[in-house]
Protein backbone atom coordinates (compact mmCIF):
# COMPACT_ATOMS: atom_id res chain seq x y z
CA UNK A 1 0.00 0.00 0.00
CA UNK A 2 1.18 3.48 -0.74
CA UNK A 3 0.41 5.95 1.19
CA UNK A 4 -0.94 5.43 5.29
CA UNK A 5 -4.16 7.06 4.63
CA UNK A 6 -7.85 5.09 5.68
CA UNK A 7 -7.67 3.54 2.01
CA UNK A 8 -4.42 2.09 3.13
CA UNK A 9 -4.86 1.24 6.46
CA UNK A 10 -7.92 -0.48 5.72
CA UNK A 11 -6.84 -2.47 3.12
CA UNK A 12 -4.02 -3.69 5.24
CA UNK A 13 -5.87 -4.57 7.73
CA UNK A 14 -8.01 -6.39 5.60
CA UNK A 15 -5.16 -8.45 3.94
CA UNK A 16 -3.48 -9.23 7.01
CA UNK A 17 -6.47 -10.66 8.83
CA UNK A 18 -6.78 -12.89 5.93
CA UNK A 19 -2.95 -14.13 6.33
CA UNK A 20 -1.47 -11.62 3.65
CA UNK A 21 1.88 -10.19 4.34
CA UNK A 22 1.33 -6.43 3.41
CA UNK A 23 3.85 -3.52 4.07
CA UNK A 24 2.24 0.25 4.31
CA UNK A 25 4.63 3.25 2.72
CA UNK A 26 3.91 6.63 3.44
CA UNK A 27 6.20 9.43 2.93
CA UNK A 28 5.66 10.96 6.02
CA UNK A 29 3.82 9.68 9.13
CA UNK A 30 0.55 7.37 9.25
CA UNK A 31 -1.97 9.45 8.14
CA UNK A 32 -0.20 12.70 7.97
CA UNK A 33 -1.81 13.55 4.61
CA UNK A 34 -5.26 14.19 3.34
CA UNK A 35 -7.03 12.03 5.52
CA UNK A 36 -5.22 13.91 9.00
CA UNK A 37 -7.16 16.79 7.49
CA UNK A 38 -10.52 15.25 7.17
CA UNK A 39 -13.59 16.20 9.59
CA UNK A 40 -14.66 12.90 9.12
CA UNK A 41 -18.13 12.61 8.13
CA UNK A 42 -18.79 9.15 7.99
CA UNK A 43 -22.11 8.68 6.25
CA UNK A 44 -23.54 7.46 2.97
CA UNK A 45 -24.74 10.93 1.43
CA UNK A 46 -23.05 11.44 -1.12
CA UNK A 47 -21.96 14.55 -2.56
CA UNK A 48 -23.23 15.21 -5.42
CA UNK A 49 -26.97 14.27 -4.60
CA UNK A 50 -28.89 10.84 -5.17
CA UNK A 51 -30.70 12.56 -7.71
CA UNK A 52 -27.41 13.09 -9.97
CA UNK A 53 -26.48 9.65 -9.47
CA UNK A 54 -29.61 7.83 -10.48
CA UNK A 55 -28.78 10.32 -13.68
CA UNK A 56 -25.48 9.01 -14.40
CA UNK A 57 -25.82 5.30 -13.51
CA UNK A 58 -29.59 4.58 -13.28
CA UNK A 59 -31.72 3.23 -10.31
CA UNK A 60 -29.62 0.19 -9.90
CA UNK A 61 -26.42 1.40 -9.93
CA UNK A 62 -27.28 4.62 -7.51
CA UNK A 63 -29.16 1.73 -4.89
CA UNK A 64 -25.98 0.04 -5.48
CA UNK A 65 -23.74 2.90 -4.37
CA UNK A 66 -25.93 3.38 -1.41
CA UNK A 67 -25.61 -0.23 -0.03
CA UNK A 68 -21.92 0.21 -0.42
CA UNK A 69 -21.77 3.52 1.37
CA UNK A 70 -23.41 1.61 4.58
CA UNK A 71 -21.14 -1.35 4.17
CA UNK A 72 -18.32 1.17 5.28
CA UNK A 73 -20.09 3.04 8.02
CA UNK A 74 -20.71 -0.94 9.15
CA UNK A 75 -16.96 -2.10 8.35
CA UNK A 76 -15.76 1.33 10.39
CA UNK A 77 -17.88 0.34 13.38
CA UNK A 78 -16.92 -3.28 13.15
CA UNK A 79 -13.09 -2.34 12.89
CA UNK A 80 -13.63 -0.37 16.30
CA UNK A 81 -15.43 -3.05 18.29
CA UNK A 82 -13.07 -5.90 16.83
CA UNK A 83 -9.31 -3.91 17.74
CA UNK A 84 -10.87 -2.20 20.90
CA UNK A 85 -10.32 1.25 19.29
CA UNK A 86 -11.37 4.34 21.47
CA UNK A 87 -11.97 6.98 18.90
CA UNK A 88 -15.59 8.55 20.31
CA UNK A 89 -17.08 6.59 17.73
CA UNK A 90 -21.10 7.39 17.67
CA UNK A 91 -23.93 7.24 15.90
CA UNK A 92 -25.37 10.18 14.99
CA UNK A 93 -28.31 11.53 12.67
CA UNK A 94 -27.30 13.54 9.04
CA UNK A 95 -29.13 17.07 8.13
CA UNK A 96 -28.89 18.74 4.82
CA UNK A 97 -30.79 22.43 5.64
CA UNK A 98 -31.62 25.20 3.74
CA UNK A 99 -32.07 28.84 5.05
CA UNK A 100 -33.91 30.18 2.48
CA UNK A 101 -37.86 28.77 0.96
CA UNK A 102 -36.39 28.91 -2.93
CA UNK A 103 -34.25 26.01 -1.58
CA UNK A 104 -36.78 23.68 -0.15
CA UNK A 105 -37.59 21.84 -3.75
CA UNK A 106 -34.09 20.79 -4.00
CA UNK A 107 -34.42 18.93 -0.55
CA UNK A 108 -37.57 17.05 -2.12
CA UNK A 109 -36.02 16.14 -4.77
CA UNK A 110 -32.87 14.43 -2.81
CA UNK A 111 -35.65 12.76 -0.69
CA UNK A 112 -37.51 11.08 -3.21
CA UNK A 113 -34.36 9.65 -4.57
CA UNK A 114 -33.20 8.90 -1.24
CA UNK A 115 -36.98 6.43 -1.16
CA UNK A 116 -36.19 5.36 -4.57
CA UNK A 117 -32.25 4.26 -3.53
CA UNK A 118 -33.49 2.34 -0.24
CA UNK A 119 -33.06 5.05 2.56
CA UNK A 120 -36.65 4.93 3.56
CA UNK A 121 -36.14 6.53 7.22
CA UNK A 122 -34.85 9.63 5.53
CA UNK A 123 -37.68 12.86 5.85
CA UNK A 124 -38.36 16.38 5.91
CA UNK A 125 -38.19 18.55 8.79
CA UNK A 126 -39.17 21.91 10.03
CA UNK A 127 -36.78 21.97 12.43
CA UNK A 128 -32.97 21.36 12.10
CA UNK A 129 -31.36 21.60 16.12
CA UNK A 130 -28.88 24.74 15.24
CA UNK A 131 -28.77 28.01 16.85
CA UNK A 132 -29.82 29.80 14.20
CA UNK A 133 -32.92 29.97 11.44
CA UNK A 134 -33.38 27.15 9.16
CA UNK A 135 -36.06 26.64 6.71
CA UNK A 136 -36.28 23.45 5.94
CA UNK A 137 -33.96 20.10 6.83
CA UNK A 138 -33.88 16.50 4.94
CA UNK A 139 -33.24 13.86 7.75
CA UNK A 140 -30.95 11.35 7.61
CA UNK A 141 -30.98 8.91 10.68
CA UNK A 142 -27.82 6.58 11.49
CA UNK A 143 -25.05 7.87 9.96
CA UNK A 144 -21.45 8.13 12.60
CA UNK A 145 -18.75 10.37 13.35
CA UNK A 146 -15.45 9.95 15.23
CA UNK A 147 -11.59 10.74 16.39
CA UNK A 148 -9.76 10.06 12.91
CA UNK A 149 -6.17 10.20 14.33
CA UNK A 150 -7.63 7.48 16.77
CA UNK A 151 -8.77 5.28 14.42
CA UNK A 152 -6.14 5.65 12.06
CA UNK A 153 -3.28 4.94 15.25
CA UNK A 154 -5.39 2.09 16.08
CA UNK A 155 -5.72 0.66 13.09
CA UNK A 156 -2.08 1.17 12.40
CA UNK A 157 -0.66 -0.37 15.35
CA UNK A 158 -3.10 -3.85 14.22
CA UNK A 159 -1.13 -4.25 11.25
CA UNK A 160 2.22 -3.32 12.36
CA UNK A 161 4.47 -6.68 13.55
CA UNK A 162 3.97 -10.46 12.95
CA UNK A 163 5.62 -10.12 9.01
CA UNK A 164 4.02 -6.66 8.64
CA UNK A 165 5.09 -3.88 8.43
CA UNK A 166 4.75 0.24 8.16
CA UNK A 167 7.61 2.36 6.46
CA UNK A 168 7.02 5.78 7.22
CA UNK A 169 9.11 8.67 5.83
CA UNK A 170 9.72 7.13 2.50
CA UNK A 171 8.39 8.57 -0.74
CA UNK A 172 7.50 6.38 -2.96
CA UNK A 173 8.44 7.85 -6.89
CA UNK A 174 7.31 5.59 -9.21
CA UNK A 175 5.48 2.27 -9.65
CA UNK A 176 6.37 -0.82 -12.14
CA UNK A 177 4.06 -3.53 -13.26
CA UNK A 178 5.07 -6.93 -13.69
CA UNK A 179 5.40 -10.21 -11.48
CA UNK A 180 6.24 -9.15 -8.63
CA UNK A 181 5.75 -5.15 -9.09
CA UNK A 182 8.34 -2.93 -7.90
CA UNK A 183 8.17 0.52 -5.49
CA UNK A 184 11.15 2.74 -6.50
CA UNK A 185 11.54 4.77 -2.57
CA UNK A 186 13.97 7.11 -1.92
CA UNK A 187 15.24 4.49 -0.19
CA UNK A 188 15.44 1.76 -2.84
CA UNK A 189 13.55 -0.45 -4.00
CA UNK A 190 10.04 -2.28 -2.24
CA UNK A 191 8.69 -5.49 -4.12
CA UNK A 192 5.63 -6.95 -4.11
CA UNK A 193 3.02 -8.87 -5.84
CA UNK A 194 0.33 -6.37 -5.69
CA UNK A 195 1.05 -2.57 -5.47
CA UNK A 196 -2.01 -0.82 -4.18
CA UNK A 197 -1.37 2.91 -4.81
CA UNK A 198 -3.43 4.77 -2.16
CA UNK A 199 -1.92 8.58 -2.45
CA UNK A 200 -5.14 10.64 -3.05
CA UNK A 201 -4.88 11.88 -5.91
CA UNK A 202 -2.69 8.76 -8.37
CA UNK A 203 0.90 9.27 -8.40
CA UNK A 204 0.68 8.76 -12.29
CA UNK A 205 1.42 10.67 -15.81
CA UNK A 206 -1.58 8.79 -17.51
CA UNK A 207 -3.40 11.45 -18.34
CA UNK A 208 -6.68 10.09 -18.81
CA UNK A 209 -7.49 9.36 -15.30
CA UNK A 210 -6.43 13.03 -14.26
CA UNK A 211 -8.71 14.39 -17.01
CA UNK A 212 -12.05 11.85 -14.63
CA UNK A 213 -10.68 14.12 -11.27
CA UNK A 214 -10.42 17.50 -10.12
CA UNK A 215 -8.59 18.70 -7.24
CA UNK A 216 -10.19 21.50 -5.00
CA UNK A 217 -8.56 22.95 -1.30
CA UNK A 218 -11.40 23.36 1.28
CA UNK A 219 -11.16 25.11 4.57
CA UNK A 220 -12.03 24.11 7.98
CA UNK A 221 -11.82 25.76 11.85
CA UNK A 222 -12.22 24.06 14.72
CA UNK A 223 -13.96 26.26 17.86
CA UNK A 224 -15.55 26.67 21.32
CA UNK A 225 -18.47 28.38 21.55
CA UNK A 226 -21.13 28.97 23.88
CA UNK A 227 -23.93 26.93 22.42
CA UNK A 228 -24.66 23.42 23.44
CA UNK A 229 -24.80 21.88 19.61
CA UNK A 230 -26.90 18.84 19.39
CA UNK A 231 -24.64 15.84 17.49
CA UNK A 232 -24.91 15.40 13.91
CA UNK A 233 -23.61 15.78 11.11
CA UNK A 234 -25.22 19.25 9.16
CA UNK A 235 -24.49 20.74 5.41
CA UNK A 236 -26.32 23.20 3.90
CA UNK A 237 -27.58 23.79 0.49
CA UNK A 238 -24.85 27.07 -0.77
CA UNK A 239 -22.68 26.65 -3.30
CA UNK A 240 -19.90 26.96 -2.03
CA UNK A 241 -21.77 24.21 0.77
CA UNK A 242 -20.61 24.60 4.33
CA UNK A 243 -20.66 21.45 6.52
CA UNK A 244 -20.34 21.01 10.05
CA UNK A 245 -20.28 19.16 13.74
CA UNK A 246 -18.98 18.64 17.16
CA UNK A 247 -15.86 16.37 18.02
CA UNK A 248 -15.15 15.45 21.74
CA UNK A 249 -11.74 15.97 22.31
CA UNK A 250 -9.47 14.02 25.22
CA UNK A 251 -8.87 16.81 27.50
CA UNK A 252 -13.07 16.88 27.91
CA UNK A 253 -13.44 19.71 25.48
CA UNK A 254 -16.10 19.84 23.16
CA UNK A 255 -15.20 21.62 19.69
CA UNK A 256 -17.25 22.73 16.74
CA UNK A 257 -15.57 21.93 13.51
CA UNK A 258 -17.36 23.88 10.41
CA UNK A 259 -16.04 23.53 6.94
CA UNK A 260 -16.43 25.27 3.58
CA UNK A 261 -15.54 27.83 1.08
CA UNK A 262 -14.01 25.41 -1.90
CA UNK A 263 -12.14 26.18 -4.58
CA UNK A 264 -10.41 24.53 -7.14
CA UNK A 265 -6.44 23.91 -6.34
CA UNK A 266 -4.45 27.31 -7.60
CA UNK A 267 -6.87 29.11 -8.75
CA UNK A 268 -6.83 31.79 -6.00
CA UNK A 269 -4.17 33.42 -4.43
CA UNK A 270 -5.60 35.02 -1.15
CA UNK A 271 -6.40 31.98 0.10
CA UNK A 272 -6.36 33.76 3.74
CA UNK A 273 -9.69 35.16 2.31
CA UNK A 274 -11.00 31.77 2.45
CA UNK A 275 -10.45 31.21 5.71
CA UNK A 276 -11.39 34.41 6.73
CA UNK A 277 -14.81 34.42 5.05
CA UNK A 278 -15.48 30.46 6.61
CA UNK A 279 -15.08 31.92 10.08
CA UNK A 280 -17.37 35.46 9.14
CA UNK A 281 -19.95 32.69 7.98
CA UNK A 282 -19.02 30.91 11.52
CA UNK A 283 -19.58 34.15 13.46
CA UNK A 284 -22.84 34.91 12.35
CA UNK A 285 -24.33 31.45 13.22
CA UNK A 286 -22.78 30.13 16.29
CA UNK A 287 -21.67 32.14 19.38
CA UNK A 288 -17.94 31.47 18.54
CA UNK A 289 -15.57 32.14 21.61
CA UNK A 290 -12.11 30.99 20.72
CA UNK A 291 -10.87 29.81 17.47
CA UNK A 292 -8.41 26.90 18.43
CA UNK A 293 -7.37 26.25 15.16
CA UNK A 294 -7.46 25.98 11.67
CA UNK A 295 -6.62 23.59 8.58
CA UNK A 296 -7.02 23.44 5.01
CA UNK A 297 -7.04 20.30 2.89
CA UNK A 298 -7.36 18.57 -0.59
CA UNK A 299 -10.85 16.94 -1.76
CA UNK A 300 -10.50 15.26 -5.14
CA UNK A 301 -13.85 15.31 -7.26
CA UNK A 302 -14.66 12.82 -9.82
CA UNK A 303 -16.61 13.76 -12.71
CA UNK A 304 -19.29 11.49 -12.63
CA UNK A 305 -20.50 11.52 -9.03
CA UNK A 306 -18.29 8.03 -7.77
CA UNK A 307 -14.47 7.36 -6.56
CA UNK A 308 -12.46 4.93 -9.00
CA UNK A 309 -11.51 2.20 -7.23
CA UNK A 310 -9.76 -0.87 -8.76
CA UNK A 311 -7.10 -1.94 -11.22
CA UNK A 312 -5.18 1.03 -12.80
CA UNK A 313 -5.63 1.13 -16.53
CA UNK A 314 -3.76 -1.01 -18.68
CA UNK A 315 -2.11 -2.60 -15.42
CA UNK A 316 -2.51 -6.65 -14.38
CA UNK A 317 -0.74 -6.04 -10.58
CA UNK A 318 -1.48 -2.02 -9.79
CA UNK A 319 -4.36 -0.94 -8.25
CA UNK A 320 -5.67 2.40 -7.05
CA UNK A 321 -8.39 4.62 -5.61
CA UNK A 322 -9.43 8.26 -5.80
CA UNK A 323 -12.14 10.81 -6.18
CA UNK A 324 -13.84 10.40 -2.69
CA UNK A 325 -15.41 13.81 -3.53
CA UNK A 326 -14.97 15.37 0.35
CA UNK A 327 -16.67 11.74 1.63
CA UNK A 328 -12.90 10.17 2.31
CA UNK A 329 -14.51 8.45 5.36
CA UNK A 330 -16.85 5.77 3.95
CA UNK A 331 -15.26 6.03 0.28
CA UNK A 332 -11.69 5.38 1.60
CA UNK A 333 -12.83 2.49 3.89
CA UNK A 334 -15.02 1.42 0.94
CA UNK A 335 -11.73 0.71 -1.38
CA UNK A 336 -9.83 -0.90 1.21
CA UNK A 337 -13.09 -3.57 1.24
CA UNK A 338 -13.15 -3.44 -2.87
CA UNK A 339 -9.51 -3.54 -3.11
CA UNK A 340 -8.64 -6.27 -0.50
CA UNK A 341 -11.40 -8.41 -2.40
CA UNK A 342 -9.80 -8.07 -5.78
CA UNK A 343 -6.02 -8.92 -4.21
CA UNK A 344 -7.61 -12.01 -2.62
CA UNK A 345 -9.46 -12.87 -5.85
CA UNK A 346 -12.64 -12.73 -4.07
CA UNK A 347 -15.64 -11.40 -5.58
CA UNK A 348 -17.16 -8.50 -4.63
CA UNK A 349 -20.50 -6.75 -6.25
CA UNK A 350 -19.68 -2.98 -5.83
CA UNK A 351 -16.60 -3.82 -8.06
CA UNK A 352 -17.98 -3.05 -11.27
CA UNK A 353 -19.98 0.44 -10.09
CA UNK A 354 -16.39 1.75 -9.29
CA UNK A 355 -14.44 0.33 -11.72
CA UNK A 356 -10.76 2.71 -12.33
CA UNK A 357 -11.05 1.95 -16.07
CA UNK A 358 -14.12 3.46 -16.66
CA UNK A 359 -14.22 6.28 -19.49
CA UNK A 360 -17.93 7.03 -20.19
CA UNK A 361 -19.07 9.95 -18.28
CA UNK A 362 -22.65 9.42 -18.70
CA UNK A 363 -24.68 12.73 -18.13
CA UNK A 364 -22.18 14.59 -17.20
CA UNK A 365 -20.34 16.05 -19.77
CA UNK A 366 -20.64 19.30 -19.07
CA UNK A 367 -18.76 19.01 -15.69
CA UNK A 368 -16.43 16.90 -17.56
CA UNK A 369 -15.36 20.04 -19.97
CA UNK A 370 -15.88 22.49 -17.04
CA UNK A 371 -13.22 20.42 -15.28
CA UNK A 372 -10.39 20.18 -18.43
CA UNK A 373 -10.75 23.09 -19.95
CA UNK A 374 -7.82 24.41 -17.33
CA UNK A 375 -5.11 22.15 -18.42
CA UNK A 376 -4.78 23.88 -22.27
CA UNK A 377 -5.54 27.40 -20.80
CA UNK A 378 -3.33 27.34 -18.31
CA UNK A 379 -0.52 25.34 -19.90
CA UNK A 380 -0.38 27.89 -22.42
CA UNK A 381 -1.53 31.25 -21.27
CA UNK A 382 0.36 31.30 -18.07
CA UNK A 383 3.47 31.16 -20.32
CA UNK A 384 2.66 33.67 -22.20
CA UNK A 385 1.42 36.14 -19.74
CA UNK A 386 3.46 39.08 -18.20
CA UNK A 387 5.29 38.14 -15.35
CA UNK A 388 3.92 38.77 -11.59
CA UNK A 389 6.79 41.27 -10.85
CA UNK A 390 9.20 43.02 -12.96
CA UNK A 391 12.16 43.27 -10.30
CA UNK A 392 12.76 40.85 -7.16
CA UNK A 393 12.66 43.54 -5.06
CA UNK A 394 8.93 44.07 -5.73
CA UNK A 395 8.17 40.72 -3.64
CA UNK A 396 7.01 41.45 -0.37
CA UNK A 397 8.28 39.13 2.82
CA UNK A 398 6.04 35.85 3.29
CA UNK A 399 4.59 36.05 -0.09
CA UNK A 400 5.44 34.34 -3.88
CA UNK A 401 5.41 35.63 -7.31
CA UNK A 402 5.82 34.62 -10.50
CA UNK A 403 9.09 37.01 -11.66
CA UNK A 404 11.65 37.32 -14.84
CA UNK A 405 15.45 36.76 -13.86
CA UNK A 406 17.23 36.79 -16.60
CA UNK A 407 15.44 36.26 -19.22
CA UNK A 408 13.79 32.75 -17.56
CA UNK A 409 10.32 32.57 -15.52
CA UNK A 410 10.43 31.57 -12.10
CA UNK A 411 8.58 31.29 -8.47
CA UNK A 412 10.03 33.31 -6.15
CA UNK A 413 8.88 33.60 -2.70
CA UNK A 414 11.03 35.70 0.31
CA UNK A 415 10.74 34.66 3.59
CA UNK A 416 10.75 36.86 6.96
CA UNK A 417 14.62 36.89 7.11
CA UNK A 418 14.58 38.76 3.19
CA UNK A 419 16.18 35.71 1.81
CA UNK A 420 14.36 34.83 -1.61
CA UNK A 421 13.94 31.21 -2.45
CA UNK A 422 13.28 30.40 -6.32
CA UNK A 423 12.11 27.59 -7.98
CA UNK A 424 10.95 26.78 -11.75
CA UNK A 425 7.22 27.55 -12.08
CA UNK A 426 6.25 24.19 -14.29
CA UNK A 427 5.13 21.62 -12.71
CA UNK A 428 6.62 18.10 -12.77
CA UNK A 429 3.33 16.35 -13.46
CA UNK A 430 2.34 17.95 -16.69
CA UNK A 431 3.83 21.31 -17.11
CA UNK A 432 0.91 23.04 -16.28
CA UNK A 433 2.79 26.81 -14.17
CA UNK A 434 2.05 26.68 -10.43
CA UNK A 435 0.35 29.84 -8.51
CA UNK A 436 1.10 30.95 -5.21
CA UNK A 437 -0.73 30.15 -2.00
CA UNK A 438 -0.63 32.82 0.32
CA UNK A 439 -2.56 31.35 3.38
CA UNK A 440 0.37 27.75 3.43
CA UNK A 441 3.10 29.51 1.54
CA UNK A 442 2.86 26.69 -1.24
CA UNK A 443 3.22 26.60 -5.22
CA UNK A 444 0.07 25.09 -6.06
CA UNK A 445 -1.06 23.74 -9.92
CA UNK A 446 -3.93 25.00 -10.94
CA UNK A 447 -4.12 22.14 -13.81
CA UNK A 448 -4.41 18.60 -11.77
CA UNK A 449 -3.68 19.86 -7.79
CA UNK A 450 0.45 19.21 -6.94
CA UNK A 451 1.13 21.42 -4.54
CA UNK A 452 4.86 22.13 -3.84
CA UNK A 453 6.86 23.80 -0.75
CA UNK A 454 8.60 26.87 -1.39
CA UNK A 455 11.97 24.86 -2.17
CA UNK A 456 10.09 22.81 -4.77
CA UNK A 457 9.35 19.71 -2.34
CA UNK A 458 6.58 17.93 -3.27
CA UNK A 459 3.69 18.15 -1.04
CA UNK A 460 0.82 16.79 -2.94
CA UNK A 461 0.30 14.71 -6.24
CA UNK A 462 0.00 13.80 -8.54
CA UNK A 463 3.55 15.06 -9.20
CA UNK A 464 6.43 13.01 -7.30
CA UNK A 465 9.14 15.14 -8.70
CA UNK A 466 10.28 18.70 -6.57
CA UNK A 467 10.57 21.83 -8.56
CA UNK A 468 13.74 22.38 -10.07
CA UNK A 469 15.65 24.90 -7.78
CA UNK A 470 17.37 28.28 -8.93
CA UNK A 471 20.36 30.02 -7.30
CA UNK A 472 19.30 33.77 -7.59
CA UNK A 473 21.52 34.73 -4.36
CA UNK A 474 23.43 37.04 -7.24
CA UNK A 475 20.18 38.92 -8.00
CA UNK A 476 19.18 39.96 -4.51
CA UNK A 477 22.48 40.91 -3.48
CA UNK A 478 22.45 45.03 -3.14
CA UNK A 479 24.22 46.15 -6.69
CA UNK A 480 27.72 48.41 -5.94
CA UNK A 481 26.90 51.97 -6.66
CA UNK A 482 29.00 53.75 -9.08
CA UNK A 483 32.45 55.37 -8.31
CA UNK A 484 32.00 59.00 -7.96
CA UNK A 485 34.85 60.44 -10.87
CA UNK A 486 37.42 63.23 -10.61
CA UNK A 487 35.44 66.51 -11.52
Amino acid sequence: MIGSGISGLTAAWLLKKAGRTVAVVDKASVASGESGHTTAHITELIDSGYHKLISHFGENGARMARESSRAAIDQIAANIDELGIDCYFRRVPAYIYCESSKQRQELERELDAMHRVGIKSAKLVREVPLPFRTFAGLLVPDQAQFHPVLYYRGLAEAIDGHGCSIIENTFARDVSDGNPCSVDTDRGEIRGKRVLVLTDSPMSTRFLMHTKIASYRTYVLAATCTESIAPGLFWDTADPYHYTRTQEMPDATSLLVIGGEDHKTGMKRDTNDSFEKLERWSRERFSITDVRYHWSGQVVEPVDGLPFIGRSPLSRNVYLATGYSGNGMTFGTLAGMILSDEVLEQKNSWSALYDASRVKVFGSVTTYVNENKDYPLCLFRDRISPPEVTSLEDIPAGEGRIAKVNEERLAVFRDARGELHAVSPACTHLGCHVRFNEAEESWDCPCHGSRFGINGEVLHGPAVSALRTVDVSAEQRPKAKPKKTAA
